[in-house]
């Protein structure tokens, strides 16, 4: 049974781990945070606190505390001091302007970060082409081609031919000292590895477009299903 941070159920008893204690109930697990000195305790959403501090950037951050119930419009931004009109549209504000996952409403610096972090929370849609396996990304499955670990026995190698091979292959590859690299044609990034390349497309906002319909590594993604098939 998940009760947060700090709280655990085993089956058996209620723990509270800051304390090291055990209750017969849920009910007598709460009683014990409401009135225990050894943490703090958040009432609304049920959860303890080892320091004042972490408690604050909960009431800070967490969507659940961002209400006023005294005012007509009461969805706020208590970082940008901005009243917004539905919960929705507070959550689209934190969204861009604060980088909050609205899965597991977490804040993030950037979103760069952002984004890293919410491939996590991906299901595996992309099949590999040549087993049976499945992955989050197109990159992900480069990953497991390049190494050697698909049972079609796909080597990086046989990954660096396709990508030569294909007809626009002189937006991404760049010859370099005798040897070549992978490049990205938006911000000429330099990569040792095509699987590298895609993940750099994937991350990066400003130069996703080029694996978005027609461009270079998007075609090059249909060219390597063909190729494999």
């Amino acid at each position: 049974m998940g009760l947060g941070p700090y709280l655990a159920h085993n089956g058996v008893d209620y723990e509270c781990l800051i304390c090291e204690r055990a209750f017969i109930s849920v009910e007598s697990l709460y009683a014990h945070c409401r009135q225990t000195s050894q943490h703090l305790w958040c009432e609304k959403c049920c959860r303890v606190f080892v320091s004042n501090s972490s408690k604050l950037a909960h009431l800070r951050t967490s969507r659940r505390h961002h209400v006023y119930h005294l005012v007509d419009i009461h969805h706020v931004c208590l970082d940008c001091n901005l009243h917004h009109k539905s919960a929705l549209e507070l959550q689209d504000h934190d969204v861009s302007q604060h980088y909050l996952c609205v899965i597991c409403d977490n804040y993030f610096d950037n979103e760069n970060d952002l984004q890293m972090h919410q491939q996590r929370h991906q299901a595996r849609t992309m099949e590999c082409y040549g087993c049976y396996r499945s992955f989050k990304s197109f990159s992900g499955m480069l990953i497991h081609l390049e190494a050697g670990n698909c049972l079609s026995g796909v080597t990086e190698g046989k990954m660096d031919s396709i990508a030569h091979e294909f007809h626009r292959s002189w937006k991404y590859i760049v010859s370099e000292d005798g040897g070549w690299l992978y490049k990205c044609p938006s911000c000429e990034k330099e990569f040792s590895k095509l699987s590298a390349l895609f993940q750099h497309v994937e991350d990066i906002p400003m130069c996703s477009f080029l694996s978005r319909g027609h461009g270079c590594l998007a075609e090059l993604e249909r060219f390597v299903a063909r190729s494999l098939e």
